[in-house]
């Protein structure tokens, strides 16, 4: 079903209806005076807060592996690498099926345009590309929230929905992406290497590499405080 509406969407450029109206609502609450709104969306859409992101992420993953202990170190190790492995996977995807897919983001193709950049000196930031779909941000944010949701317990998925929100917004008031990047784009991907994830053995395969790692002597040592 994923995989059928995310080809339909293909006849039509991967666009929605409400594509350009959501740009110019979005882009358009920029507004000169508009001084803790502005620096935020600026922030938000900047490099720092794309690394800020990645240790919120991969702090989740630690805090699950080194804290919840209902699972052995065994399930709660494989978890986490059949996260990774996703992410790696959404990314591979985005980098190469979608490399030569020449599709402007909103702020290359719509007026009026308000660049952020005209509005917050301290920092500049990217506001268009040539290949805005699907948005990366949205995807990885959307496969670490149902994973996680899945298989860390729902107080993880509260939390990582919450992270989706506040990461996968700023590129659509920036002009970055375009509302069916995000909310099409990024989630049918996501949705797709989640079912890939979760309805095949992967997992069961992740685990018996661990198990079988996890008796050397090495990792023993490393390990044995974490069981």
């Amino acid at each position: 079903m994923v995989v059928t509406a995310f080809f339909l969407l293909v006849n039509h450029d991967f666009k929605t209806p409400w594509d350009e109206a959501a740009f110019l609502l979005l882009n358009g609450s920029l507004q000169e005076g508009r001084v803790i709104w502005n620096n935020y969306w600026a922030f938000t859409n900047s490099r720092i807060f794309d690394s800020l992101s990645a240790v919120f992420l991969g702090g989740c993953c630690l805090f699950y592996l080194v804290k919840n202990r209902k699972n052995s170190f065994e399930e709660r190790l494989s978890r986490v690498i059949l996260i990774v492995i996703s992410v790696a996977l959404v990314m591979l995807v985005i980098a190469r099926g979608f490399n030569d897919y020449h599709h402007p983001s909103p702020s290359q193709l719509v007026e009026p345009f308000i660049n952020i950049n005209e509005l917050v000196s301290w920092i500049e930031v990217k506001t268009g590309t040539r290949k805005s779909f699907p948005s990366d941000h949205a995807a990885v944010s959307f496969i670490c929230f149902l994973l996680m949701g899945h298989l860390f317990g729902r107080r993880y998925g509260l939390v990582l929905l919450l992270f989706c929100l506040v990461n996968a917004t700023p590129r659509m008031v920036g002009g970055g992406h375009w509302f069916g990047d995000v909310w099409i784009g990024g989630v049918l991907l996501s949705l797709m290497v989640y079912s890939w994830a979760v309805y095949t053995p992967l997992l069961a395969a992740i685990r018996r590499l661990v198990s079988r790692l996890l008796k050397l002597k090495i990792f023993l040592r490393l390990t044995q405080n974490w069981q």
